[in-house]
């Protein structure tokens, strides 16, 4: 089985934190016996308007290659779902030039533009796709133009795939109540995720042995809701004493928000007259590791997830979380075992939950042994019955045909661009 992965979210030289949950189920499927996996990543860019590094292909972890795809500023919203079909049909069609092995799948992730143009490409190239449906979801389907491209993209490829019951309800609200989508959330690695001495993990990170920690993990962006937490903390302060917030993550994101969120941090740490907030940036795998154990609980204050891989690690590691009800985290802490569930917005149930967590005694080694046995093999192995069951249904020369309506949509995609 010859796949061809494709999408815009994948670790590159200058960005080696970004996709990697993409990149390790990739690692995954392609040790499974028989299969051949190579990635497309392409790198947005159009003359004048937005600069695009050359970035050379890649042979490890796994083949990748990183061509440009023209995307307009202001206008990609609408036709970079077409402008990613173009790629990737020249980029298949400069491997049958070469000799290579004919893709038998792609597998896209994110339904914009990824998922529209890897469908595209397919119905031109006769080759199956597979979509895997991401938190993005939620606000790529907020403008009508592409959210008709989703939705005939989601009626037209040959499998559905989403990483959480949560994001099942989004592809039913956009594609159709009668579209089967099988659910296959992310996984974790065991190996670096994992309950280690709580006491000798603080000491690695020189924090006080009092003070009370709370951990958040995400981009410096407005979605995942980093502004909440500071405000709840002089709260948490008032009532608990010295609790500290540790912020964890790369400066992705909007300026203004990163402008809004600093301003925030440098108010709350001058009115407490010590550094209570913390932003210490991206991190490696082994020092997060760390982090998710010496503090006291980690929280994620979303606006919007699909399935938060933070909360999967925090709860391997025998931490407890406080999270909003938003996407798949309701699943992700299916019982009051492994932390709180509040409603999004809800700041007072916000502060509430986090003053409960911290002064309960949790049953951490419990945590990581409910929490930490979902791996990306196992997540492979889901996947890959998904590629069997699509190639086992397609009609080698053929193909499958898609509905009148769904062919219609893709006409009028492809020419209007």
């Amino acid at each position: 089985m010859n796949i061809l992965t494709t999408t815009l979210c994948y670790p590159t030289p200058g960005h080696p934190d970004q996709g990697v949950f993409v990149q390790r189920r990739a690692e995954a499927l392609a040790r499974r016996p028989g299969v051949s996996l190579s990635v497309v990543s392409p790198q947005p860019w159009c003359p004048l308007l937005r600069h695009c590094e050359r970035i050379e292909p890649q042979s490890e972890p796994l083949s990748a290659m990183y061509p440009r795809l023209f995307s307009i500023p202001m206008l990609g919203w609408a036709t970079d779902g077409a402008a990613y079909a173009r790629m990737l049909s020249r980029v298949v069609a400069r491997r049958r030039r070469a000799g290579l092995p004919p893709v038998d799948l792609i597998d896209a992730h994110f339904v914009y533009p990824e998922g529209v143009g890897a469908w595209l490409a397919g119905r031109r190239l006769g080759i199956p796709v597979v979509v895997t449906v991401r938190g993005k979801i939620v606000r790529l389907s907020r403008r009508a133009i592409r959210r008709m491209q989703i939705a005939a993209m989601l009626r037209g490829v040959d499998a559905r795939i989403a990483v959480s019951r949560s994001l099942v309800g989004w592809v039913h609200r956009v594609g159709g109540g009668d579209l089967n989508v099988d659910v296959v959330p992310n996984g974790i690695r065991p190996d670096v995720y994992r309950l280690v001495d709580r006491q000798w993990a603080r000491i690695a990170l020189g924090w006080h042995h009092t003070a009370k920690y709370v951990l958040a993990v995400g981009h410096l962006q407005r979605l995942k809701g980093f502004d909440r937490l500071v405000a709840v903390l002089p709260a948490l302060r008032e009532a608990l004493g010295d609790v500290r917030l540790t912020l964890v993550g790369s400066r992705r994101g909007e300026w203004w928000f990163a402008r809004k969120v600093r301003r925030m941090i440098e108010r709350c740490n001058l009115e407490a007259g010590t550094t209570c907030i913390d932003f210490v940036g991206p991190v490696g795998s082994e020092q997060l590791n760390l982090l998710y154990n010496a503090a006291d609980v980690m929280v994620n204050s979303s606006r919007s997830e699909g399935w938060n891989n933070a909360i999967s690690e925090a709860l391997g590691a025998g931490t407890p979380v406080v999270a909003t009800n938003v996407g798949g985290n309701p699943e992700q802490i299916r019982s009051g075992e492994l932390g709180i569930v509040v409603p999004d917005g809800d700041m007072d149930a916000l502060a509430g939950a986090l003053r409960s967590a911290l002064v309960r005694s949790w049953n951490r080694p419990r945590i990581a042994s409910l929490c930490g046995t979902r791996t990306w093999t196992h997540v492979a192995e889901e996947v890959h019955a998904v590629f069997d069951r699509v190639l086992a249904a397609r009609v080698p020369s053929v193909g499958l045909q898609p509905s009148s309506d769904v062919d219609n949509s893709a006409t009028m995609m492809e020419a209007a661009t």
